[in-house]
């Protein structure tokens, strides 16, 4: 037998009993399930039953905290007990607990996810969906949520990110930046439908950039080669940057026709 000594509440639901040969943290559940307030002595056995028990409430806990601080998943709460080492029994334990309590709301967690996902980051749509997918919910539930999505919200955000990507652009083709604008907003989640209608909506003067760029090359390279030489090079350099052919000799010409 060993004597309790003192039992002390160190924090939220937490306590240290000090017995006379060694000192244990454990739980109030744990408290009061084995009357350890009336008790003046606790054998071996109970102590380590005790033990055993705490170790179980701490990652219990853990797991509360991990969960308080925001929605998780199932497997989220899974992946994170694989973490902590906890074996597949106390695993199942505790997923059963917390369904008990209610703390698996998979809708909740969809349309909190989805909201944080469409406000405050780059995704879209297809993104999204393949990102919920990874979270072992059900594709119906999935796609009954992003139905719910404001489309308006959706389209505003592509315009935002379409024509930031177009204004930045001071050297390639029209064909080719719509091309790589497509390529990069369809990898983000977006689908090609709605980016090649916004795409559509976006007005920008691609000739200017062309222009901008040859003058640019023109003046890097007039001195070091001319005339023929000097043109077929400049529209090399061109081609390179995917602009057509028909456009590039177009502007060349009129920047060459004014230095003759």
């Amino acid at each position: 037998m060993m004597k309790i000594i003192h039992i002390r509440k160190t924090g939220k639901n937490k306590y240290e009993i000090e017995l006379s040969n060694k000192k244990i943290k454990t739980y109030d559940t744990i408290i009061l399930k084995y009357q350890l307030l009336l008790k003046k002595d606790i054998t071996e056995e109970l102590l380590q039953t005790i033990e055993e028990e705490s170790k179980g409430a701490e990652i219990y806990d853990k797991t509360l905290q991990f969960i308080g601080r925001k929605l998780r998943s199932k497997k989220e709460v899974i992946d994170f007990l694989n973490k902590q080492e906890v074996c597949l029994e106390e695993q199942t334990n505790i997923i059963n607990r917390l369904n008990e309590q209610g703390l698996f709301n998979e809708k909740a967690y969809i349309e909190a996810y989805i909201h944080d996902r469409i406000n405050f980051s780059n995704d879209g749509p297809n993104k999204i969906k393949e990102e919920l997918l990874k979270t072992e919910f059900e594709l119906d539930l999935i796609l009954a949520e992003l139905e719910r999505i404001d489309k308006n919200v959706v389209e505003e955000k592509l315009k935002k990110l379409i024509s930031k990507k177009l204004n930045s652009n001071h050297k390639y083709s029209q064909n080719y930046l719509k091309q790589k604008i497509t390529e990069q907003m369809t990898m983000l989640g977006f689908s090609k439908e709605m980016v090649n209608r916004q795409l559509e909506k976006e007005e920008v003067n691609h000739t200017d950039i062309l222009e901008h760029e040859a003058r640019k090359l023109y003046q890097k390279y007039k001195n070091k080669k001319s005339g023929n030489e000097l043109y077929l090079f400049l529209k090399q350099k061109l081609y390179q940057k995917r602009y057509s052919l028909d456009e590039i000799s177009l502007v060349l010409d009129n920047i060459l026709s004014e230095v003759e």
